[in-house]
């Protein structure tokens, strides 16, 4: 029975070191003008979230700075993240612990723009309205271009939840070694 279980559980939450440290929030919103004067179109990420579900997560788009994933959708207010931070990078947990705390709470989505127009057509450089962009990565940011673009809801494992998980892994092991012998 116990290694049916363990076998039914092939936990993601137990393979996965992230699974502890997540978010949910907003990498973009539709309709709104960010600080730059860009409107987002609706629908402008549907192909590449079709195509690429999940992307890095960064801190303030440095590239050298990979703090977990982002898995992506799209909902009627616009592009939807939930976040796992990597647990073992004493510099994610950092940024959870901020996020957790209060001091961040921003996103921003690294993008390249495929199809566009100007706002205005006589300021042509001005604000674009963003028809279609392909997802790069996503950053927590302390200073949004969008400020609509939030995170909205942060968990981590409470301590019963992080005994539970460890005694699952244990197991796991145990089943593991054990499997071995026979």
């Amino acid at each position: 029975m116990v290694q049916s279980r363990i076998k039914d559980l092939t936990l993601k939450s137990v393979d996965d070191e992230s699974a502890g440290f997540s978010f949910t929030g907003y990498l973009s919103t539709f309709g709104n003008a960010d600080r730059d004067g860009d409107v987002i179109e609706a629908k402008a990420f549907d192909a590449w979230v079709k195509e690429h579900p999940v992307v890095p997560m960064l801190f303030n788009h440095d590239r050298n700075k990979v703090m977990g994933k982002l898995s992506l959708s799209v909902d009627d207010k616009g592009l939807r993240v939930v976040g796992e931070f990597n647990e073992a990078d004493p510099e994610a947990v950092n940024v959870h612990a901020l996020i957790k705390m209060g001091a961040l709470d921003s996103m921003s989505v690294g993008m390249a723009i495929k199809d566009y127009e100007p706002l205005d057509p006589d300021r042509p450089f001005g604000g674009w309205l963003i028809k279609q962009a392909d997802v790069y990565e996503g950053s927590v940011v302390t200073i949004p271009a969008n400020g609509e673009a939030l995170i909205d809801n942060v968990k981590s494992l409470d301590d019963g939840e992080r005994q539970e998980l460890e005694a699952l892994r244990l197991e796991k092991r145990r089943s593991e070694i054990l499997g071995g012998f026979n």
